[in-house]
């Protein structure tokens, strides 16, 4: 008996006389499209109409467009996802779709490889099995190509998708992103305005490793770490942030309570706050807040991870309407997985190599040898990251940060109490940048299907991480010509390659010519993650955006020992999270 054929969600395509469609909503007042669809209202700031719902109605997507990027999973990803036995490999696609000018996600047909594709080729839309039980086969949608691709090797295929981007950020144009100057020119703007700084008086971090225990513990040891770096007791302590990690528990949603209780109970007034990678940095942006209200003069930031080892995945339970938990049961679309969309999108449009990916682990895992809360200290070769296991093609294992357990916290004052405690130059705090992007927000990121569209409002002039680092320039009244350091996400060694560009070190498509110079490297004149980054750490997710403000703090005080940058007066630290979060931090002394 045949099975029963279904979608494996209902609403979200549609087939009718041999053609498949995505099916979204379209604004009837502004005419923006949608997918997946948008049943609350449109988001289109400049759009008249009511904004209450009615104004959306359903609208099929055209179903052809040309490939953006793809890669591919080599490795079963966690649950929600349901796999085959035994685990098939498989291959994902991003497709910009012309007509509605946006990006979107979706698996490829069965038997397609990363070598089968190339960014520009046209696909078209059909349907195909994700998964079955017993009686039942679950249906989604699946790119193929409209005809087999041509027989060009991928060095020149992709040579040749090099101009055919028309993206914000992705025009292969040697310009930096408007509003973000290359280093060595001021990007602070006629409208850019500064806030007054705060100090850093003390900073504490917990080894990053495998531990196996409490995340409390490790947010803990940081905390009194970063208290007697300060001089400070427990008791001096007036507010407690904390940066929120959602695996552990109920005490990790309410960190900053689960740390006020570890360290005792004090009366001190507490905020938890979540931004997922980057909610250690709202968490500094509370207290700074705080303190520069003159509501406190003594704040401790703390944010600690307890990881599980493999891939990050979503909170247990059946959620389909949370984006992350669909991404996963519909796509299997794993965080490296959308790393290698980024990394092939910039081979593609750069002219990008592998070996230029792993000479950012290189570099950094050089730089970890010195700093000893890092979990990996081993010098890595170019031949050992060649042979590492391919995860998400073209990013092999060690082009991918591992998920790390750590902990990092700081001690934040108004500038008056660092002077009262004679400290008369201190790191000081002089920027924070937690902006949002501009609709329309054209880049895929993390755990979205699609980007917004472009068809009715312009893209707009900042890609959302340079307008991050943007903002953060202007209140601290610097340019990138003014940094002495950066600490920056490499969350994958490529991602390190397009921070370059969107902090302003140099123009788009430069990034691999800076990398190669050794500019980037301690003893350039711009080192990039001295740390030893994420290469080093792995990622702690709530501690990690405060264990980069440690780092400038140590490298500005000129305590990085074995890894200092000489001279160093002015740092940033950037990093970005899921559902449009992100941070930038500028350290000055």
């Amino acid at each position: 008996m045949a099975k029963e054929r279904r979608p494996a969600i209902e609403g979200w395509f549609i087939t009718e006389d041999g053609r498949t469609r995505l099916l979204g909503t379209r604004c009837t007042a502004c005419g923006t499209p949608y997918f997946p669809r948008n049943a609350l209202a449109c988001r289109n700031p400049g759009c008249t109409g009511p904004k209450d719902g009615s104004e959306l109605e359903e609208y099929a997507l055209s179903g052809r467009g040309r490939i953006w990027s793809f890669t591919d999973a080599r490795y079963q990803p966690p649950p929600p996802y349901v796999p085959s036995d035994p685990f098939r490999p498989f291959t994902l696609a991003a497709v910009e779709l012309p007509e509605e000018r946006m990006v979107v996600l979706g698996r490829t047909v069965p038997g397609l490889t990363p070598d089968d594709l190339q960014v520009g080729a046209e696909v078209e839309l059909t349907t195909g099995i994700l998964y079955e039980d017993d009686d039942t086969e679950y249906l989604t949608w699946l790119w193929k190509p409209v005809a087999p691709a041509p027989a060009t090797p991928r060095a020149e295929a992709d040579t040749a998708a090099r101009g055919a981007a028309t993206r914000s950020g992705d025009t292969g144009d040697p310009t930096p992103a408007a509003g973000t100057t290359a280093r060595g020119t001021s990007a602070v703007g006629a409208g850019g305005r500064t806030t007054e700084p705060i100090a850093v008086l003390g900073v504490g971090m917990h080894p990053w490793g495998k531990w196996g225990r409490n995340f409390v513990e490790y947010g803990l040891a940081a905390a009194r770490a970063a208290l007697a770096d300060a001089g400070l007791s427990w008791q001096d302590v007036q507010y407690v942030a904390g940066a929120d990690t959602i695996r552990n528990g109920y005490p990790g949603f309410i960190a900053g309570a689960t740390f006020a209780q570890a360290l005792g109970w004090s009366g001190a007034r507490v905020s938890s706050c979540y931004a997922a990678c980057a909610s250690g940095a709202q968490a500094i942006d509370l207290a700074r807040a705080r303190i520069l209200a003159g509501l406190c003069d003594v704040a401790l930031v703390v944010g600690a991870d307890a990881a599980p080892k493999g891939f990050f995945k979503p909170v247990g339970g059946d959620r389909p309407d949370d984006p992350d938990w669909l991404r996963f049961r519909l796509l299997g679309a794993t965080n490296p997985g959308y790393f290698a969309l980024y990394a092939r999108r910039r081979m593609a449009l750069y002219g990008a190599t592998p070996d230029d990916f792993a000479a950012v682990k290189v570099k950094n895992a050089r730089h970890g040898l010195a700093n000893p809360y890092a979990r990996y200290r081993k010098e890595v070769s170019v031949e050992d990251v060649r042979e590492s296991a391919m995860v998400a093609d073209p990013l092999r294992l060690l082009d991918i940060c591992a998920t790390s357990d750590g902990g990092a916290a700081v001690v934040l004052t108004s500038m008056d109490f660092a002077r009262s405690r004679g400290i008369a130059d201190p790191v000081r705090v002089a920027a924070v940048s937690t902006v949002t992007p501009t609709f329309p927000k054209t880049v895929l990121d993390l755990p979205d299907f699609a980007t917004d569209s472009a068809m009715t409002v312009a893209e707009p002039d900042r890609p959302f991480r340079s307008a991050i680092a943007h903002a953060a320039y202007e209140e601290a009244g610097i340019g990138p010509g003014d940094l002495s350091l950066a600490e920056v996400y490499d969350l994958s060694t490529a991602l390190e390659l397009d921070w370059y560009e969107d902090i302003g070190l140099c123009e788009a498509g430069g990034a691999e010519a800076l990398l190669r110079s050794g500019r980037t490297a301690l003893g350039g004149d711009i080192p990039v993650n001295p740390s030893g980054g994420l290469a080093s750490f792995g990622e702690a997710i709530p501690a990690q955006a405060i264990a980069q403000l440690c780092e400038l703090t140590w490298q500005l005080r000129g305590q990085a020992e074995g890894r200092q940058v000489a001279g160093a007066r002015a740092g940033i630290a950037v990093n970005q999270g899921l559902f449009g979060h992100g941070s930038a931090v500028i350290a000055l002394r």
